[in-house]
């Protein structure tokens, strides 16, 4: 069994949350598609497609990370992308 497998059977093997506790809890920033400005509009963030090559084994692990941390890939992508930017 793959080490994806195995995390994703962990995952499946995890409590069952009802929606009114998923609600309850709080909104782990950088999840949501939606950002707000300072009177509190709520604006939708534009994105791009695009399509480039990756190596296969940084691909794996995008796929195991994106497990783990229960998110998207291009979020992960996006949160590397940005803090590169931030650097330069």
């Amino acid at each position: 069994m793959s080490k994806i497998d195995e995390i994703k059977n962990l995952k499946r093997q995890q409590k069952i949350v009802s929606p009114s506790q998923v609600l309850s809890e709080e909104i782990k920033e950088g999840t949501n598609e939606r950002i707000k400005e300072e009177n509190n509009v709520s604006l939708k963030i534009e994105r791009k497609r695009v399509s480039f090559d990756l190596r296969t084994d940084i691909h794996q692990e995008l796929k195991m990370q994106s497990v783990i941390q229960d998110k998207n890939i291009y979020i992960l992508i996006e949160e590397a992308l940005m803090n590169y930017l931030k650097q330069k």
